[in-house]
């Protein structure tokens, strides 16, 4: 409908209500902070400081542990939510119960101790499991892993890389000492391992001979016994961490019955988070604070019947054209064109002396999306699935827009698809002739994409004609108000009657109406001169014919490639046809025997349409985006507004029950 109209606010109040006035201004949600414009170095300014910043640190922590405790109950307790499920609704009151929150926090911090302790549980696991594998390829030897070196045997725990043939290593020990024996221990995959027995004054010739097929010592220090008896014992640890590892999973899932509560909480501090951050943008002094901001016009008496059982003095005033790219952007549209939203913020937000285009975009962008999906089916299930989540998830703005989108443009879907007799391509006339082969029923319909392709190509031009105009119109509209005619009458006026002489030459030469030539070359001749005359009224000498010829070129090329762009309309429908109907006749051909081939042909038209639907719902939402963005916003949309972001209550989990006061 339009943008809403802004009032700068400026506050001054007493400290001790500065709590209870950001409550309040939350609450409302209708005030955007903003940092003063303070030198806050400036001497004069020496008496005012920001407020000090431990409450945004407090709430942060408390925030991440009430989102740890909700991540350790996903984990160990996972909610049964339901796909569609609605969120619950709170009123502000309970949001803000300072004694759940304390409750809340204090469970958060049981969850947060068991994790704790869990963590140091799975870490000493890891720790043991590491251990074991170390002493595994040991288990097969009977002895100790201290076994001690004596006055003439050496004990030695060995490796050799997995690829070294043991017999390899046996015989390099054999050749050079019948005083040594090797004893095969298991092996990994990167090492063999094995143990070397050896009178003490050969120890250096076998390590020496051993060396070049890759022999290493291994270190077992710390190890007493068998490594079967240690991994025996390793695995009994195991098995009482496995024991202790479940009692803390258990205990945290035992919590799982205040995960609402938790949620409420996690809410609340998010809530608290908001509060700190918008008290980072005031100054204050010891007696007290000063507030900036920005205000929606109509909610100002809302504020000051607010305000009054405050202490405080305000002012709110217009925003000055200076301000302009400074003052946030909030749209206020109804029901049938808010849905636009999601393509005006992902595109950019008007300026705030710009235009609101979602009034001006929607027809079109619903009816043009429409026009290229044109199947009933698809837009009876477009529907379905909008009401769905509408109706089951009450969704909030950002989704609830996008699925009111869904669901305007499925009803367009569904029109165009009773004009055109589409439902999921020719799947009735398929099926029926599939049952009776002497069927002949066909779908009514006004037009059909195959039978009137040149028909509706000149029906997407035409349609593009009208929003390109459409454009040229309120661009007209916005430089009039602005005081701008010249522009006006020299920008848009003057193509209006060249196009207009182009129309009437058409007229002439169809014999649609006796209208001689000679009217409509008069027409464009008028319109070449107003356009060398105004076109170029900021010229000067030659630079006035290379203007009027850039002018010319670039509006003719201008215009005729934009109105072709629409084309793309015509191809979308018709490509979104002829693949339904292929997948349609693949069904079709599967076989004769009526019961199973009735069953495949549904089978492999239903795959076939979603994977249709599927690309359709992508395509036809980038093309019709583009149309929009490149054909029709070029002519009259200021972009680059600041997103209104309030200070106000924002909540993931719960709903909040605005309460009367």
């Amino acid at each position: 409908m339009a943008i809403v109209k802004m009032k700068r606010l400026r506050l001054m109040g007493l400290r001790s209500d500065r709590e209870r006035l950001l409550r309040l201004l939350q609450s409302m949600g209708c005030v955007e902070l903003r940092e003063p414009e303070i030198d806050l170095s400036d001497p004069d300014w020496a008496a005012l400081a920001k407020p000090e910043g431990s409450g945004l640190s407090r709430a942060k922590e408390q925030n991440q542990l009430l989102a740890g405790a909700l991540a350790s109950l996903s984990r160990y307790a996972p909610a049964k939510d339901g796909l569609f499920a609605a969120r619950p609704t709170v009123s502000e009151a309970e949001l803000f119960d300072d004694g759940a929150y304390a409750s809340g926090l204090e469970a958060a911090g049981q969850i947060a101790e068991e994790e704790k302790a869990l963590a140091a549980c799975q870490a000493e696991q890891s720790k043991l499991k590491t251990q074991r594998a170390s002493l595994e390829p040991w288990a097969s030897l009977d002895v100790p892993l201290d076994q001690e070196n004596t006055a003439n045997v050496s004990v030695i725990f060995a490796a050799a890389p997995a690829k070294t043939d043991f017999a390899a290593l046996e015989g390099a020990v054999a050749e050079t000492t019948e005083l040594a024996q090797l004893y095969p221990a298991g092996n990994d995959r990167e090492l063999r391992y094995f143990l070397l027995v050896c009178h003490t004054s050969v120890e250096h010739n076998c390590a020496e001979v051993l060396r070049p097929l890759g022999f290493s010592r291994v270190n077992l220090r710390g190890w007493t016994g068998t490594a079967e008896d240690n991994i025996r014992s390793i695995d009994n640890k195991l098995a009482a961490l496995e024991r202790k590892e479940q009692e803390h999973k258990d205990r945290i899932a035992s919590f799982a019955d205040r995960r609402e509560d938790l949620r409420r909480c996690a809410d609340r501090s998010a809530q608290e988070i908001g509060r700190e951050e918008g008290k980072a943008r005031l100054v204050d002094t010891e007696a007290a604070f000063y507030l900036d901001g920005w205000l929606p016009a109509d909610q100002l008496p809302d504020l000051e019947n607010a305000l009054a059982p405050f202490a405080c003095a305000y002012e709110a005033a217009d925003p000055t054209e200076e301000e302009y790219p400074q003052v946030p952007v909030k749209l206020k549209n109804n029901i049938f064109d808010r849905c636009m939203n999601v393509v005006t913020e992902m595109y950019s937000l008007p300026a705030y002396d710009g235009i609101d285009p979602n009034p001006l975009m929607a027809p079109f962008f619903i009816f043009f999306f429409g026009f290229m999906m044109a199947d009933m089916g698809y837009g009876l299930l477009m529907i379905a699935a909008a009401l769905v989540v509408l109706l089951k998830m009450k969704p909030r703005e950002g989704t609830r827009n996008f699925m009111e989108l869904v669901f305007w443009c499925g009803i367009s879907t569904f029109i165009v698809g009773a004009m055109t007799g589409g439902f999921f391509g020719d799947f009735i006339p398929q099926l029926l002739t599939l049952i009776d082969p002497n069927s002949t029923f066909e779908m009514p319909a006004l037009f059909t994409p195959l039978d009137d392709t040149v028909a509706i190509m000149v029906g997407s031009i035409v349609l593009g004609v009208i929003q390109i105009f459409t454009g040229m119109t309120v661009s007209v509209v916005r430089k009039i108000k602005s005081g701008n005619f010249i522009d006006a009458l020299f920008d848009e006026f003057t193509w209006w009657i060249i196009l207009a002489g182009v129309a009437l030459l058409v007229v002439a030469a169809m014999g649609i109406a006796p209208l001689p030539t000679a009217v409509g070359t008069a027409v464009i001749i008028a319109g070449f001169l107003m356009l060398a005359i105004g076109g170029t009224r900021n010229e000067k000498g030659f630079g006035k014919v290379t203007g009027f010829i850039g002018l010319v070129y670039n509006g003719v090329t201008g215009y005729f490639s934009d109105s072709l762009s629409y084309i793309r309309l015509m191809a979308l429908m018709l490509s979104g046809s002829v693949i339904a109907s292929v997948f349609n006749t693949l069904g079709a051909t599967v076989g004769t025997v009526p019961v199973v081939g009735v069953v495949l042909f549904v089978v492999i038209s239903m795959v076939g349409n979603a994977l249709n639907m599927a690309l359709n719902l992508l395509g036809c939402y980038v093309h019709d985006l583009r149309l929009q963005c490149l054909e029709f916003f070029n002519r009259f949309y200021k972009e680059g507004g600041k997103p209104y972001r309030p200070l106000a209550i924002e909540t993931k989990y719960t709903d909040i029950i605005k309460e009367e006061n």
